[in-house]
């Protein structure tokens, strides 16, 4: 019975070409503008090299201060002190691993030279404590981490990209390089992270004990450090996430009158959804609800009122085989099977062309999501495993499918509801 539908399916895709060409085109869009949106969703909230830990992860990144001074008031954005990290070393309980940097937009230029040769200035290099590579997990082609008894001496680890830049080579272990006349021994080499990973990608990473953070005023909460921390499964994150709320709650309640600490403690996931400026989460999802809903429902929208019109001029042929004995099942089954076929190969199209799209405009379509991604990412940055994760394209096939299906079903069943005689009559 399956093959005879899918047979009859391919009979009628032939003798009405230019519907299965428009049904083919929207569907092959809507997996194309659908498909785009979710892979853009995995690379920020999925686990992936090197943030394979973001599911949990909680994160302080900004602290909103106010104080009065010398009979002034100051308020603005800062991030954690050290002070504030000890706390929560002692106190949190639900902790996997902890990691600690300096604020990006506090590093410095650093000049580098090897072997006497200048390479020009750095402008980011990324101050780390040895927890950083227990959160994040790099992959070393030689070489290893620093550890904590190493985060105040002079060493070094570089990205693959900047060692092949530096030294057209990879085993490079224990050469060094200077920075800023300083020489730093180089610990071992890291395969690169995407560029649009803002604070994990880097070319040079430095124990955040050689960092400036000595020249910055810190106060008792807040600081120039971001903070990332793991909890040992994702189904601890959220007691995790309390847990620390409750810390730096409790250090709040230990400041002075004249000063007010508001801390952000956020989860991976929702930090990656929403800009950073934006101070409701709700307001964040709704605008990526909004084209998702554009991408999907406008073309099904159009598909359902091509269907009609196509069951519309079918009418005749429906009460033929009405007459003849056929059920509405039948029927259903008979348009559900030609839709399904269209489906496919409109799925196929659509996969296809959300590859060359993502491929092709990943430097535009990832910044578009996330202005605050400096460096923009090439194509190079977008491997096969953010591509074929098989969550993404289960759920875009679904989804679309399910929406087809219903644009289908719909004006058939209309259709199905008028009686033979008017159904053999609806031509003449």
């Amino acid at each position: 019975m399956i093959k005879q539908h899918l047979r009859q399916a391919w009979t009628m895709m032939k003798q009405h070409k230019f519907f299965t060409g428009v049904y083919l085109i929207g569907t092959a869009v809507s997996i194309t503008l659908a498909m785009t949106l979710f892979i853009i969703f995995y690379i920020k909230l999925g686990n992936i090299y090197p943030e394979e830990n973001r599911d949990r992860m909680v994160v302080i990144s900004d602290i909103y201060h106010e104080k009065e001074e010398n009979g002034g008031h100051f308020s603005g954005n800062t991030s954690a002190s050290l002070n504030m990290i000890e706390q929560i070393k002692g106190d949190a309980k639900h902790i996997d691993n902890l990691a600690y940097c300096l604020r990006r937009s506090l590093h410095t230029h650093t000049e580098v030279n090897v072997d006497g040769k200048y390479f020009g200035k750095y402008e980011t290099p990324a101050f780390i404590n040895s927890g950083f590579w227990k959160v994040f997990n790099y992959r070393f082609l030689s070489g290893r981490a620093f550890t904590e008894k190493e985060e105040h001496e002079n060493v070094v680890v570089l990205s693959r990209s900047y060692a092949m830049k530096l030294f057209a080579d990879t085993a490079i272990v224990g050469r060094t390089i200077s920075l800023k006349n300083t020489p730093y021994r180089i610990m071992g080499v890291i395969e690169d992270a995407p560029l649009f990973m803002t604070e994990t990608n880097g070319d040079l990473f430095l124990p955040i004990g050689c960092s400036i953070v000595e020249k910055y005023k810190e106060g008792y909460m807040d600081g120039v450090h971001t903070i990332y921390m793991t909890a040992p499964t994702a189904a601890e994150r959220n007691t995790l996430k309390k847990e620390i709320e409750d810390i730096v709650n409790r250090m709040a309640q230990n400041l002075p009158e004249t000063e007010k600490c508001e801390v952000s403690v956020w989860e991976h996931w929702r930090l990656g959804l929403m800009y950073r400026e934006d101070g409701n989460f709700f307001d964040a999802i709704s605008r990526y609800l909004y084209i998702l809903l554009a991408f999907l429902f406008i073309p099904a929208l159009n598909l359902s009122g091509a269907i009609s019109s196509r069951m519309n001029s079918r009418m005749t042929e429906v009460g033929v085989r009405k007459a003849y004995g056929a059920t509405d099942k039948q029927i259903i089954m008979q348009v559900l099977w030609e839709n399904l076929l269209l489906t496919f190969i409109g799925a196929i199209m659509g996969l296809i062309m959300s590859y060359v799209v993502v491929y092709t405009c990943s430097s535009w379509i990832i910044t578009f999501f996330d202005p605050y991604i400096v460096t923009e990412p090439t194509a190079k940055d977008i491997n096969t495993d953010m591509l074929m994760n098989p969550t993404v394209l289960l759920s875009t096939l679904l989804l679309t499918l399910m929406l087809n299906v219903a644009s289908a079903l719909v004006p058939t069943v209309i259709a199905l509801k008028k009686d033979i005689v008017q159904s053999l009559y609806q031509r003449r």
